[in-house]
């Protein structure tokens, strides 16, 4: 009984369209192939994001796009504090503001992305409530470079050249 439980999960889980975050590429194709990342503390989530897309050249002599990071800030606040006085959670934010380029011509507006995780703190485990935090900032960049890539998907096509 219990095998047709798990196969019916299976079943249904694969038949709405459900994968592992990662696994798949973005539903819509980038519009352009080859790309150059200015991308400052952004720079190597962006690159690895954007090598996972099908048919996208990263980094090559004449990109036909250039994103260039206009702004990346990170920025925690105290966001609950217990009897003491002292913060128990910190709400963490990161804010990303890109802008691409075609022949040193902006394509469309600036893409601006905001990605906030809470996390909890406590004076008993500073060092690795530090670890924690940096794992948590690079998981941000990640979740904000793939939002941005994803938003790249829907940049006008200059057909005029």
């Amino acid at each position: 009984m219990k095998k047709w439980l798990v196969l019916t999960i299976l079943f249904a889980l694969s038949g709405c369209g459900f994968h592992l975050k990662g696994t798949a590429a973005f539903d819509t194709p980038l519009p352009y192939h080859s790309w150059k990342i200015d991308g400052g503390s952004m720079q190597r989530a962006l690159e690895v994001v954007l090598r996972r897309q099908p048919n996208v050249v990263v980094d090559t002599e004449q990109p036909d796009v250039v994103v260039k990071v206009i702004a990346a800030t990170q920025d925690s606040t105290t966001s609950s504090v217990d009897l003491s006085g002292g913060a128990s959670e910190y709400l963490l934010s990161l804010n990303v503001t890109v802008q691409a380029y075609r022949h040193d011509q902006p394509l469309g507006d600036p893409i601006q992305v905001t990605v906030n995780r809470y996390m909890d703190y406590s004076d008993h485990e500073v060092l690795a409530k530090e670890n924690e935090q940096n794992m948590i900032w690079h998981d941000m960049r990640t979740d904000a470079a793939e939002q941005i890539v994803r938003r790249l998907a829907f940049l006008p096509v200059n057909t005029t050249e």
